[in-house]
């Protein structure tokens, strides 16, 4: 599904940014949980490689290539994640919001 060019620059911000915000979620979870020395060191560990693995794949999936075509997809993927701040969703065109949220509401 094809965007419009008002919607595709609001996407282009978007992105940018859910980018931000997810890879600062991923370290912050990592580093609250490799640090935990309540925890030993093997878990630790462990987790650390799996959850490296995981957000690797998730990035992938959420923000591997750049196209009008793939837009929708990602920005109701960013949209399900949580990594699209509401005052930057609320600039989209209304078709837009309401194609993403009726697909997110079934979702749930």
């Amino acid at each position: 599904m094809n965007i419009k060019e008002s919607d595709w620059k609001i996407f282009c911000e978007i992105k940018s940014e859910a980018a931000q915000v997810f890879c600062t979620r991923q370290l912050d979870e990592a580093i609250k949980t490799i640090t935990d020395e309540s925890e030993p060191v093997g878990e630790r560990f462990n987790f650390m490689c799996q959850h490296s693995k995981e957000s690797q794949k998730q990035m992938k999936l959420i923000f591997d290539g750049h196209s009008r075509s793939n837009a929708f997809i990602q920005l109701m993927q960013m949209c399900e994640e949580g990594l699209v701040a509401p005052e930057k969703f609320e600039r989209l065109s209304d078709e837009l919001k309401k194609d993403i949220t009726s697909i997110l509401e079934r979702r749930a």
